[in-house]
Order: C-alpha cells, then sequence, then structure tokens
C-alpha cells in the first residue's frame, strides 16, 4: 500500500509567478536557441569562408612551393652556367695569352721577314743594275758588231757612186770643151752620187748616234705635208693626203724623216707609179697614222724581219732605214707595225708624251 502525500496547496500568486517565470525562462530559451542557430549559422558560414581561404593558402603555399622549386632550379642552373662561364673565361684568358704569345712570336718573325725582304730587294736591286749593265755591255757589243758588218757594206755600198764620181770627173776632164748640155748631165749624175753617199753616212749616223727628243706641240698632217715634200715624188705617184688632223707632242725633224722613209719605201716597191693614202684617226688618248700603198705586198717571212737592222731587200742601201723608224717611234712612246694585202704601215702614237 503506498502512501501518497498530497502536496500543499501553493498560493496562486506564487504559481502565477512560476508560471510567468517558465514563460519567460521558455521565451528566453527559444531566443537564446535561436541566437545559437543563427551563431551556428555564422560559425559555419565563417568555417566555410576559412576552410575556402584555407584551401586558396595551401594552394597558393602549394604554388609558392612550385615557383620556390622553379627559382631553386633556375637558380641551379644559373650556378652551373656561371660555372660554365668561369670554365670558358679562364679557357679565353688562356687563349688570349697564348694568343698574345704568338703574336709577338709573329711580331718577331714579321720583323724578320722584313729584314729579309729588304735584303732581297737590295739584292735584286743589285741584280737588275748588274743585268741592266751586262744587258748594255751586249747591246754595245752587239752594236758594234753591227757597226763593224755596217762598216763593211757600207765601204762597199759607197764604190759605186765614188767610182761615178771618179769615172764622170775623168770623162769631163778629158773634154774641157764639153758643151754645156753634155756638162750639165755628167754635173748631174755626180750630184746624184753625192746624194746617194750623203744618204748612206746619214742612215748610219742615224743609226748609231744617240740624240734627245725636242718635243713641241704639232700638227700630224703638217708634219705629213713636209715629209711630202722634202722627198722626189715621180709623177706618176698619187698621193692622198690625210683628211683630218690630230696635234701631238714629238719632235718634228724625226718624225718627219720617218714619215719621208715609209713614203720613198712605197714609191720604191711601187716601181715609182702607184697610189699612197695616207690617214690620220683619232684614238682618245693616242693617234694612228697609216700609210697604205698598192704595191705588190710583202710576204709574211719578209714581215717578220722587215723591222731588224740591216735587213733590206733590195741591192743596195744599208737596211737601217725602217730599224731608225721603228727606234724613233719607239723613243716616242709608240710603235709601228706592218700589215699586207694592201701593205700598210701603222704608226700609234701618244698624244701627250
Amino acid at each position: 500500500m503506498s502512501m501518497q502525500t498530497s502536496k500543499p496547496d501553493l498560493p496562486n500568486p506564487l504559481i502565477q509567478n512560476l508560471s510567468e517565470v517558465a514563460a519567460s525562462a521558455f521565451k528566453e530559451l527559444e531566443s537564446t536557441k535561436l541566437d545559437l542557430k543563427e551563431k551556428e549559422m555564422q560559425l559555419r558560414e565563417i568555417a566555410e569562408i576559412s576552410n575556402q581561404k584555407i584551401n586558396a593558402a595551401a594552394k597558393l603555399n602549394h604554388d609558392l612551393q612550385g615557383k620556390v622549386e622553379l627559382l631553386q632550379d633556375l637558380s641551379q642552373r644559373l650556378e652551373e652556367q656561371n660555372d660554365e662561364l668561369n670554365r670558358r673565361n679562364q679557357e679565353m684568358q688562356i687563349k688570349e695569352k697564348t694568343y698574345n704569345n704568338l703574336n709577338q712570336e709573329l711580331r718577331a718573325e714579321l720583323e724578320k721577314v722584313t729584314v729579309k725582304e729588304k735584303e732581297l730587294e737590295i739584292r735584286e736591286q743589285y741584280l737588275e743594275k748588274m743585268v741592266d749593265e751586262k744587258s748594255q755591255q751586249l747591246s754595245r757589243s752587239e752594236k758594234m758588231a753591227t757597226i763593224g758588218e755596217l762598216t763593211s757594206r757600207l765601204a762597199h755600198d759607197l764604190r759605186n757612186p765614188l767610182s761615178v764620181i771618179k769615172t764622170t770627173h775623168g770623162i769631163m776632164k778629158t773634154k774641157p770643151n764639153m758643151k754645156i748640155e753634155e756638162r750639165l748631165q755628167y754635173n748631174g749624175r755626180i750630184d746624184r752620187a753625192i746624194l746617194r753617199i750623203v744618204h748612206l753616212v746619214d742612215d748610219v749616223l742615224d743609226y748609231v748616234r744617240v740624240t734627245e727628243l725636242n718635243l713641241q706641240k704639232v700638227s700630224l698632217r703638217a708634219v705629213v705635208e713636209s715629209a711630202i715634200d722634202s722627198i722626189v715624188k715621180p709623177s706618176d705617184i698619187n698621193i692622198s693626203r690625210p683628211e683630218k688632223d690630230v696635234n701631238i707632242n714629238c719632235d718634228y725633224r724625226k718624225l718627219e724623216a720617218v714619215f719621208a722613209n715609209l713614203i720613198t719605201n712605197a714609191i720604191q716597191a711601187m716601181n715609182e707609179d702607184g697610189d699612197i693614202i695616207i690617214r690620220i684617226t683619232d684614238k682618245n688618248d693616242k693617234a694612228l697614222i697609216e700609210f697604205e700603198d698598192t704595191g705588190p705586198g710583202i710576204s709574211d717571212s719578209i714581215a717578220s724581219q722587215i723591222f731588224d737592222p740591216m735587213f733590206t731587200t733590195k741591192s743596195y742601201g744599208t737596211g737601217l732605214g725602217l730599224s731608225i723608224c721603228k727606234s724613233i717611234v719607239e723613243k716616242h712612246g709608240g710603235d709601228i707595225t706592218l700589215s699586207s694585202n694592201p701593205t700598210t704601215f701603222r704608226i700609234t702614237l701618244p698624244k701627250n708624251l
């Protein structure tokens, strides 16, 4: 059997106060619960944001670690490259030192070579001088030999005109009362013989003696005209004078002698019957003079020797004419050539010697 304890009846005001307190506490609990939920949500939001920031920080940290590793790798490579550069720099220093040593050696060798070159130059000059001296000696010897042969030929060639003079003079002595016409005829023989002697002697003197050129500015056509006037032109010879003209520096008299010789040779080659064409051409800094004739021409075998001293196809003369012409032209800094069919002598001369 149980005993029931009856509660004492509380006073109504107390119950009411407790009810009010309970209600107030309940409200406060509800309010606290709501605050706690709100704070829970805030904490969760803060936690989520923190978590995101932690993740971002972790990712950033991971990225930074990768960059640090990359920088470490780059630093290591740079260090390796720096070491390589240092090694190469040391090698370059060694090579530079070696190069400087080689350069000094080369300079020393170059100085030796320069000395040798100077010695060789001196020797070369000495040898050239010796060659020139020997050449001059040889030239003099050849010239003396030529003069000896020339003297013999000259003595032979002088016999004919001297014989003519002696015979003609003897005839004139035996005929003191000779008619004037006959006397003039004999005097003409003597004059031609004397002229022949003078021509022979002049050829020899022109070949032997060495004279300086007397240069002056002259007209080539004037020299040609003077050369034509200085020779005896047969009536059956027609000379075509040059149409053009060129002024050059030359020795007027020597060049006139060359032209006169070529014209005379052309007249003799044509047996005093034919045409001679003379042309002058301006060739910029040079002048060309051509002497063409209508003669029988010159064979190749003769043409190759035509300018040799004492070479002649005639039964008389010294054979020095064309050799002297060649020498005069070359002294003027020019050259003379021959071509055949038709026979043409070409002389090229500088305008301003």
